[in-house]
């Protein structure tokens, strides 16, 4: 298993990922609603960010974009699930960056847990303005020793 920045020719294969990865997880959103985005993710969100794929065998097995400091995508395809890839992105951009934010759809009991898990904290609630389904306002920060501080806005 490695991870390498992704590049322009690896997007077809993200977005195949995250459309999988979006309709399964968010099973309370229309999937057309996902569908409708997949241009746009191709074409607009994927090369506005830096974005990191694991690979297992040459194949992609996920992805992580992050805007900033802001984790915008994290995405493992179907076979690779439950294996760690997400533990593994997840702590390449910790090693990368000293504060993550991300939005996490309450109802997504699985990725709540994950980011718990993986040292994030609630720091508000909100409604997501395309879905309108309520979401959470996840952090977390590395404090000067390397662990993890108290996150506030």
């Amino acid at each position: 298993m490695q991870i390498r920045k992704a590049d322009e020719t690896d997007y077809e294969e993200l977005v195949q990922i995250w459309l999988e990865g979006s309709i399964d997880a968010h099973h309370f959103v229309d999937p057309e609603y996902w569908r409708s985005m997949s241009e746009e993710m191709r074409t607009k969100y994927l090369p506005m960010a830096s974005t990191y794929i694991i690979e297992q065998d040459g194949a992609a097995a996920g992805f992580v974009s992050m805007v900033d400091d802001y984790l915008a995508a994290l995405f493992v395809a179907a076979e690779y699930r439950n294996q760690g890839y997400g533990r593994e992105l997840i702590h390449h951009v910790k090693q990368l960056y000293d504060r993550i934010e991300l939005k996490v759809y309450r109802r997504n009991d699985t990725a709540l847990n994950f980011y718990k898990r993986s040292g994030f904290i609630i720091g508000e609630e909100g409604t997501d303005e395309h879905t309108k389904e309520q979401e959470y306002v996840m952090l977390w920060q590395k404090n000067k020793a390397g662990g993890v501080a108290g996150c506030s806005k």
